[in-house]
Protein backbone atom coordinates (compact mmCIF):
# COMPACT_ATOMS: atom_id res chain seq x y z
CA UNK A 1 0.00 0.00 0.00
CA UNK A 2 2.88 2.52 1.05
CA UNK A 3 4.62 1.53 -2.40
CA UNK A 4 0.81 2.63 -4.33
CA UNK A 5 1.30 6.07 -2.48
CA UNK A 6 4.53 6.85 -3.29
CA UNK A 7 3.74 6.44 -7.33
CA UNK A 8 0.91 8.14 -6.24
CA UNK A 9 2.52 11.22 -5.08
CA UNK A 10 4.99 10.90 -7.88
CA UNK A 11 2.49 10.94 -10.36
CA UNK A 12 0.75 13.92 -8.58
CA UNK A 13 3.90 15.91 -8.56
CA UNK A 14 4.98 15.06 -12.41
CA UNK A 15 1.40 15.43 -13.65
CA UNK A 16 1.30 19.49 -11.69
CA UNK A 17 4.34 20.29 -13.05
CA UNK A 18 3.47 19.42 -16.47
CA UNK A 19 0.07 21.47 -15.92
CA UNK A 20 1.53 24.35 -14.83
CA UNK A 21 4.43 24.52 -17.78
CA UNK A 22 2.28 25.06 -20.72
CA UNK A 23 0.36 27.15 -18.73
CA UNK A 24 3.31 29.77 -17.78
CA UNK A 25 4.84 29.83 -21.11
CA UNK A 26 1.24 30.84 -22.84
CA UNK A 27 1.17 34.01 -19.98
CA UNK A 28 4.84 34.74 -21.42
CA UNK A 29 3.77 34.15 -24.57
CA UNK A 30 1.11 36.93 -23.77
CA UNK A 31 2.80 39.41 -22.02
CA UNK A 32 5.80 39.50 -24.40
CA UNK A 33 3.52 39.78 -27.51
CA UNK A 34 1.48 42.45 -25.41
CA UNK A 35 5.12 44.39 -24.93
CA UNK A 36 5.79 44.25 -28.61
CA UNK A 37 2.48 45.81 -29.59
CA UNK A 38 2.78 48.58 -26.88
CA UNK A 39 6.36 49.78 -27.77
CA UNK A 40 5.03 49.37 -31.72
CA UNK A 41 2.12 51.79 -30.36
CA UNK A 42 4.39 54.32 -28.67
CA UNK A 43 6.63 54.14 -32.07
CA UNK A 44 3.19 55.19 -34.07
CA UNK A 45 1.84 57.41 -31.74
CA UNK A 46 5.53 59.92 -31.76
CA UNK A 47 5.23 62.50 -34.53
CA UNK A 48 7.87 62.25 -36.32
CA UNK A 49 9.29 64.97 -38.75
CA UNK A 50 10.97 63.79 -41.76
CA UNK A 51 11.98 67.12 -43.96
CA UNK A 52 12.53 70.75 -43.39
CA UNK A 53 13.23 72.94 -45.38
CA UNK A 54 13.18 76.90 -46.64
CA UNK A 55 12.37 76.94 -50.99
CA UNK A 56 11.24 79.67 -53.61
CA UNK A 57 8.61 77.69 -54.41
CA UNK A 58 6.55 74.84 -54.07
CA UNK A 59 5.26 72.72 -57.27
CA UNK A 60 2.94 69.49 -56.13
CA UNK A 61 4.01 69.65 -52.85
CA UNK A 62 7.95 68.92 -53.65
CA UNK A 63 10.21 72.23 -52.37
CA UNK A 64 12.01 74.03 -55.92
CA UNK A 65 15.43 76.12 -55.66
CA UNK A 66 15.75 75.25 -51.67
CA UNK A 67 18.63 77.66 -50.31
CA UNK A 68 19.87 79.40 -47.37
CA UNK A 69 20.23 82.63 -49.32
CA UNK A 70 17.04 84.55 -50.91
CA UNK A 71 17.13 87.34 -52.88
CA UNK A 72 14.63 90.14 -51.90
CA UNK A 73 14.02 89.54 -55.61
CA UNK A 74 12.11 86.03 -55.66
CA UNK A 75 9.24 88.18 -53.33
CA UNK A 76 8.52 84.77 -51.85
CA UNK A 77 9.94 82.37 -49.37
CA UNK A 78 8.53 79.08 -48.25
CA UNK A 79 8.82 76.83 -45.43
CA UNK A 80 8.06 73.27 -46.34
CA UNK A 81 7.59 70.73 -43.60
CA UNK A 82 7.52 66.95 -44.15
CA UNK A 83 5.51 64.56 -41.10
CA UNK A 84 5.89 60.77 -41.05
CA UNK A 85 4.04 59.58 -39.36
CA UNK A 86 1.13 61.62 -38.32
CA UNK A 87 -0.99 59.63 -35.13
CA UNK A 88 -3.69 61.72 -35.42
CA UNK A 89 -5.14 65.06 -36.45
CA UNK A 90 -2.87 67.37 -34.71
CA UNK A 91 -1.85 71.12 -35.24
CA UNK A 92 2.23 72.12 -35.86
CA UNK A 93 3.37 75.83 -35.71
CA UNK A 94 5.96 77.92 -38.37
CA UNK A 95 7.21 80.62 -35.98
CA UNK A 96 8.77 83.31 -38.46
CA UNK A 97 11.43 85.49 -36.73
CA UNK A 98 13.26 88.50 -37.99
CA UNK A 99 16.72 89.67 -36.19
CA UNK A 100 14.92 87.37 -33.02
CA UNK A 101 11.82 89.11 -33.17
CA UNK A 102 8.28 87.34 -33.86
CA UNK A 103 6.82 88.36 -37.24
CA UNK A 104 4.15 86.08 -38.14
CA UNK A 105 2.88 82.23 -36.10
CA UNK A 106 1.42 80.09 -38.90
CA UNK A 107 -1.14 77.38 -37.61
CA UNK A 108 -1.08 74.25 -39.56
CA UNK A 109 -3.05 70.70 -39.31
CA UNK A 110 -1.81 67.60 -39.65
CA UNK A 111 -3.55 64.50 -40.52
CA UNK A 112 -2.56 60.74 -40.40
CA UNK A 113 -0.77 59.14 -41.91
CA UNK A 114 1.74 61.70 -43.08
CA UNK A 115 1.42 65.13 -43.97
CA UNK A 116 3.25 67.66 -46.08
CA UNK A 117 2.52 71.61 -45.36
CA UNK A 118 4.08 74.87 -45.71
CA UNK A 119 3.49 78.36 -45.17
CA UNK A 120 5.55 81.52 -46.78
CA UNK A 121 6.60 84.99 -46.14
CA UNK A 122 6.38 87.91 -48.78
CA UNK A 123 9.78 89.73 -49.17
CA UNK A 124 9.94 93.31 -49.29
CA UNK A 125 13.06 95.69 -49.61
CA UNK A 126 13.23 96.03 -45.31
CA UNK A 127 13.28 92.71 -44.84
CA UNK A 128 16.97 91.94 -45.40
CA UNK A 129 19.22 90.14 -43.44
CA UNK A 130 18.36 87.16 -40.85
CA UNK A 131 15.78 85.20 -40.57
CA UNK A 132 14.86 81.68 -38.61
CA UNK A 133 11.64 79.64 -38.76
CA UNK A 134 11.03 77.47 -35.24
CA UNK A 135 8.77 74.46 -36.44
CA UNK A 136 7.16 73.84 -33.29
CA UNK A 137 3.91 71.25 -32.08
CA UNK A 138 1.03 72.30 -29.59
CA UNK A 139 3.54 71.95 -26.76
CA UNK A 140 5.99 74.55 -28.08
CA UNK A 141 8.35 71.16 -28.61
CA UNK A 142 10.72 72.89 -31.42
CA UNK A 143 11.13 70.31 -34.16
CA UNK A 144 13.76 72.17 -36.11
CA UNK A 145 15.03 75.80 -36.32
CA UNK A 146 16.04 76.60 -39.91
CA UNK A 147 18.19 79.69 -40.58
CA UNK A 148 18.54 81.56 -43.56
CA UNK A 149 19.29 85.25 -44.50
CA UNK A 150 17.34 87.70 -47.18
CA UNK A 151 19.97 89.74 -49.44
CA UNK A 152 19.47 91.78 -52.41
Amino acid sequence: MKQYITVFKIFLILSLFFLSYPIKGTAQEETTSSNKSQVANKIVEKLTLTKATMCESINNFIPENEAIVFSVESKRVFCFTNFNPVPKKMYVYHIWYYKDAVITKHRLSLNPPQWSTYSSMQLRDYDKGPWRVEITDENNKIFRILRFSVTD
